[in-house]
């Protein structure tokens, strides 16, 4: 009977080793449980990061457009000259034009500019790039000029200096593409602008470009 009691006693010290393991089984479940969530959410923050790089990208690639800058075409010289300055002079020895979109006015040896072999003035434009700053009004608007010592002036004028005389014949438009030269001094007409050069100094004017060089 001892020996029974001792083998039953066994046996259930047995059973209840066995009930105990089960307990020590869920955290294996519970990790696989637990990894489940972290594989389905793996593709979720794999796309976090592919959604996010073209928002940063995206600034990066619009700064050069916005900062990108107006080239001064090359200086021309007589071979270039593709118009009879002669079609643009007035009395005095003077030449004028115009541009083809109305808003820049050029005189060749104005006599309203003494001392100026060739400038320019528009009716509406942007400060300088040696920082003269007008107001585009009709008596206020910006204009520069290069005078007889070689030196590049911006200015701002209350009064037309570069506008010609109407009276004259009226005032030829240099069209786009056009170059005239007059004494050694040339001017360019392009979409950009007006540029206009005595050796290699000079200057860029339009709506959006006011360059001394």
């Amino acid at each position: 009977m001892a020996t029974c009691a001792l083998i039953a006693a066994t046996a259930l010290a047995a059973t209840a080793c066995g009930a105990d393991e089960p307990v020590s089984n869920p955290p294996t479940p519970a990790t696989s449980a637990a990894s489940a969530p972290s594989d389905d959410g793996a593709p979720e923050a794999g796309d976090a990061p592919s959604v996010e790089t073209p928002e940063v990208a995206a600034p990066a690639l619009e700064q050069p457009a916005d900062s990108g800058t107006v080239a001064v075409p090359p200086a021309p010289n007589r071979d270039d000259v593709n118009v009879d300055a002669r079609d643009f002079e007035q009395a005095g020895g003077q030449y004028f034009f115009t541009s083809p979109s109305g808003n820049v006015d050029c005189g060749f040896n104005s006599s309203n500019a003494p001392g100026t072999i060739v400038g320019c003035q528009v009716r509406y434009s942007v400060p300088g790039n040696t920082g003269r700053e007008c107001a585009n009004t009709a008596t206020n608007t910006y204009g520069v000029q290069i005078r007889q010592d070689g030196t590049v002036e911006q200015i701002c004028t209350n009064q037309g200096i570069f506008v010609g005389d109407p009276n004259s014949g009226g005032v030829q438009v240099l069209q786009y593409g056009q170059v005239i030269g007059v004494t050694g001094t040339f001017c360019r007409s392009d979409e950009a602008g007006i540029t206009c050069y005595d050796g290699d100094r000079g200057f860029m004017i339009s709506r959006d470009v006011n360059i001394a060089f």
